[in-house]
């Protein structure tokens, strides 16, 4: 197949969940179908790309909207506007990018489907979500107090509910990462969705040789991610207390770029806020528990896949593990609610058996089923569906 990939953004960094899981099917996809690349991008066109894609187009970065506080409320209600659009994009895809010499378009982030002008019309797109939106923002507005942020909340939920109902009908396939964010999908949208699930690198996130702190715990995440952040400051104020109760030498280290002062403001002696890091590996395999207490959020989640990876004993809530295929008390415990959660992470701490065996079964788990070779086999099969819808004109 020949496939032109559309991105908001470009494709070089590890750091970014939707580009990591670009790059990884992309290595393994090239070996046997094409690639081209159309993104919004303000540099030189270098590190990987280059080598994955035959021909990149790019068109300078669009200025972010500016908020508009509680005005904001009443307007930008219209779904074909939820997503900038690029003029230039649109101009290279009208004047310079030949719809005649693609199989398939792959929308990465179902963002920039909108661009396509008419001539495209023959060309059949798949629009990978990763994560349902709906589900995401739904979630994170029922979490919320009512507040102008929760009813900003609910404007977005309605305005991304209008985008997949009508705007995706453009697509000939839609995918995304979990079966839970395809039943949310299939509650709005008739467009054929299908599960792709996200990947990990078991060679690179692997067991280590770094010896265990004793009471390390760990949390990893972006924290610029309103869910990371949320998740953060509740094991710091909600969780940890307990566990300190009765572990005073426990400590939490929390990993992840873009911390914000309040955040920051919470680090002392037993709670460690690190920032960006080169390289996350070695905190995780230090902590003798990975703790993933996210509230809100849909989708696979790529930190449990590396701790799975590196055999580490993980606490979660419900909500973390969706896709996973994990079961409790198996590969991971799940466990909802502050007090569930310190009791789980206060009993793990003092059971190493139970930590090797929950962690030897993680990474079992993983290597049988979200390895990126078998996702990336997954996600070759929604575009050899989609290319096969194809209407020539």
């Amino acid at each position: 197949m020949r496939v032109l990939l559309l991105c908001d953004r470009y494709p070089n960094s590890y750091r970014d969940g939707l580009l990591l899981r670009i790059l990884h099917l992309l290595k393994h996809l090239v070996k046997d179908h094409r690639f081209d690349l159309l993104c919004q991008h303000g540099g030189v066109a270098d590190g990987e790309p280059p080598k994955l894609f035959d021909r990149i187009w790019t068109a300078p970065v669009l200025p972010t909207r500016e908020g508009q506080g509680w005005r904001g409320l009443f307007t930008g209600w219209d779904a074909r506007d939820l997503y900038q659009r690029n003029p230039e994009i649109v101009r290279l895809l009208q004047e310079e990018i030949d719809p005649a010499g693609y199989d398939v378009v792959w929308d990465a982030g179902a963002r920039m489907l909108m661009h396509l002008p008419d001539r495209w019309s023959g060309v059949p797109v798949v629009a990978e979500l990763v994560d349902d939106m709906v589900l995401t923002i739904g979630r994170a507005a029922r979490k919320t107090p009512w507040s102008l942020e929760r009813l900003r909340l609910m404007k977005y939920e309605t305005v991304h509910r209008r985008y997949e109902r009508d705007c995706l009908q453009r697509a000939a396939v839609c995918s995304v990462v979990s079966d839970e964010d395809a039943a949310s999908f299939r509650s709005v949208s008739r467009v054929p969705v299908r599960v792709a699930r996200n990947g990990v690198d078991t060679d690179f996130f692997a067991p280590g040789t770094e010896p265990e702190i004793p009471g390390r715990l760990v949390f990893e995440g972006s924290m610029s991610f309103g869910p990371n952040l949320l998740a953060a400051t509740f094991l710091v104020e909600h969780v940890m207390p307990l566990v300190w109760a009765r572990r005073p030498d426990a400590s939490i280290v929390l990993v992840g770029r873009d911390p914000p002062p309040r955040l920051l403001a919470m680090a002392n002696e037993r709670v460690r806020v690190t920032g960006s890091v080169d390289d996350v590996r070695p905190f995780v395999r230090q902590a003798q528990i990975f703790m993933c207490p996210l509230l809100d959020g849909a989708g696979i989640k790529n930190k449990l896949l590396q701790a799975f990876a590196m055999g580490k004993a993980v606490i979660a809530t419900p909500v973390s593990v969706g896709g996973l295929g994990a079961e409790d008390g198996t590969h991971l415990l799940v466990r909802d609610g502050a007090s569930a959660l310190a009791e789980a992470a206060l009993g793990l701490l003092d059971d190493a058996a139970l930590r090797t065996r929950l962690g030897e079964a993680a990474r079992a788990l993983v290597h049988g089923t979200l390895t990126w070779p078998i996702q990336a086999a997954a996600f070759e099969a929604v575009l050899t569906e989609a290319a096969g819808r194809a209407v020539r004109r």
